[in-house]
């Protein structure tokens, strides 16, 4: 665990978690913790329930079996406006701009804390300067959300989450649609920021190697099942990655970076 990461910070607690759509169980027994201050990831195949328990921790569903908790509370405890307070959710697919500027989008991530009909006044104008500034967006606040790169969107969403001034924030697939370079952007800019600001991050991730990289833990899903968690140096080895993804991997170590690399075959 890094020494920078904040004890004050909240973390999630998932107790025996199951999800079930009719007669198919997606998420089955979970157990598991996501530690706070620090950037956790869950891998795993297409299907495994990554995606499922991301809902369920942003309380879009409702587990039908176990408890999940957030700072030591059931989530379903905590009121809509005071769990938007401390928990962000940027889901796959964001909803439309519609035509909204840069500084117009990061103005929403200020709603649970007037509301739809409260004033808008010197903080919250501060804390949307503060989110564009730390996203690097300060000269983009005029543009239109729509015609920024994919990088450039991806960031002006993080800043809303960050004017909304929660202390966790949950990103499912941040870098699906980007190219390489944004997607190196992007983790760059989620990892700063909790490092920064003590920061709780949880994220959905496909490319284990980006993962192990960006990532201070690790829950690795298979069929609704937690397979193994741990830090990336105990996730990445050919063992646990064969019983995660079903195939031979081998693993190396980055030659400039150190960090584990693995390739299939």
């Amino acid at each position: 665990m890094p020494e920078d990461w904040s004890s004050s910070a909240p973390g999630f607690t998932v107790e025996a978690l199951g999800y079930r759509v009719r007669d198919t169980s997606i998420l089955k027994t979970l157990s598991l913790s996501v530690s706070p201050g620090g950037v956790t990831g869950l891998i795993g195949h297409n299907g495994s329930g990554k995606s499922t328990l991301m809902k369920l921790m942003a309380r879009q569903w409702r587990p039908t079996e176990g408890r999940l908790l957030f700072a030591g509370q059931p989530v379903g405890d905590w009121s809509e406006r005071a769990f938007a307070r401390e928990v962000a959710y940027l889901p796959q697919e964001m909803p439309a701009t519609l035509g909204l500027t840069v500084r117009e989008l990061g103005e929403f991530g200020r709603y649970p804390w007037h509301g739809a009909l409260g004033r808008f006044g010197d903080l919250d104008r501060d804390k949307v300067d503060t989110a564009l500034d730390r996203c690097g967006l300060t000269d983009l606040a005029r543009r239109q959300v729509d015609s920024l790169s994919g990088g450039e969107r991806q960031r002006a969403w993080i800043a809303m989450a960050l004017a909304q001034d929660t202390r966790c924030l949950l990103l499912d697939e941040p870098i699906s649609a980007l190219d390489v370079a944004h997607q190196l952007e992007v983790l760059s800019l989620v990892r700063r920021l909790s490092r920064e600001q003590g920061m709780t991050v949880v994220m959905v991730l496909h490319d284990v190697n980006l993962a192990a990289r960006f990532c201070d833990e690790l829950h690795a899903l298979k069929q609704g099942r937690l397979v193994v968690s741990g830090g990336p140096g105990h996730i990445m080895t050919s063992s646990c990655l064969g019983e995660i993804y079903g195939v031979e991997m081998t693993v190396i170590d980055h030659p400039v970076l150190g960090t584990p690399v693995a390739c299939a075959g």
